[in-house]
């Protein structure tokens, strides 16, 4: 038996993958205004090319999306104000966001504050109040990757986190509520994102760092694909 690498194969499965509609979408969406505006702005103005990382990650969501939900297909679209929102799916006639991650279990919905004022368009934008959150944990709870060797450590985990504690992947869902007033302030920060995010498309000059990112935001620094734009 002979087995060999095939690297160009492997590319023509991720050219694929992008061929799928990974690139960029027209109008302003949600997913535009909820993260680092100048990020967003560049890759409308200086368009790169998916890397392999962005292209498995993206396909890994997608196809877990379309398993779950049961259907394939573009999802809902529903534009108000000017800003495009998208709809993975909907649960008891409710907006359904699912997210596949490789972030541990035990981190609590709130730190994804991106996460959250994605879901709250969802939810103004379709008159709703209430909405689903699925995660899928691809990691499970991360501590059995630091997994102790001493069993009162062990038992004390059982005893936190349940027998299956080290189990992954992992699924919790969430079920969100908000007040009217609540989803009304996101959606006027929202619009006034927007305005400053058609400011730099229109003169191509981007927003000191503090302005341009959202509140929870400044890990996309670490991960920017412009990391060496100047950026104040």
């Amino acid at each position: 038996m002979k087995i060999t690498k095939d690297n160009e194969v492997r590319l023509e499965i991720i050219d694929k993958m992008n061929s799928l509609g990974f690139g960029e979408r027209g109008g302003i969406h949600q997913s535009d205004l909820n993260y680092c505006l100048n990020k967003q702005a560049l890759r409308k103005i200086r368009p790169t090319p998916n890397t392999e990382h962005e292209s498995l990650l993206f396909g890994l969501g997608l196809a877990t999306q379309d398993w779950i939900t049961g259907k394939t297909g573009d999802e809902e679209e529903v534009e108000l104000d000017g800003i495009i929102v998208t709809c993975d799916s909907t649960w008891n006639d409710c907006p359904w966001e699912l997210k596949c991650t490789y972030q541990s279990s035990t981190k609590p919905i709130e730190d994804n504050p991106h996460w959250i004022r994605q879901i709250m368009a969802q939810c103004y934008v379709t008159g709703k109040t209430t909405a689903y959150l699925s995660r899928l944990e691809i990691m499970g709870n991360w501590k059995w990757v630091y997994r102790p060797s001493k069993a009162d450590k062990i038992q004390a985990l059982v005893e936190e986190f349940g027998e299956s504690w080290d189990e992954h992947p992992q699924l919790h869902v969430y079920r969100l509520e908000f007040s009217q007033p609540e989803l009304e302030r996101n959606w006027g920060i929202l619009q006034e994102r927007r305005a400053a995010f058609i400011k730099i498309l229109e003169t191509q000059v981007l927003l000191p760092k503090a302005q341009a990112l959202a509140p929870g935001g400044a890990f996309e620094c670490d991960y920017c694909k412009y990391k060496g734009v100047e950026c104040s």
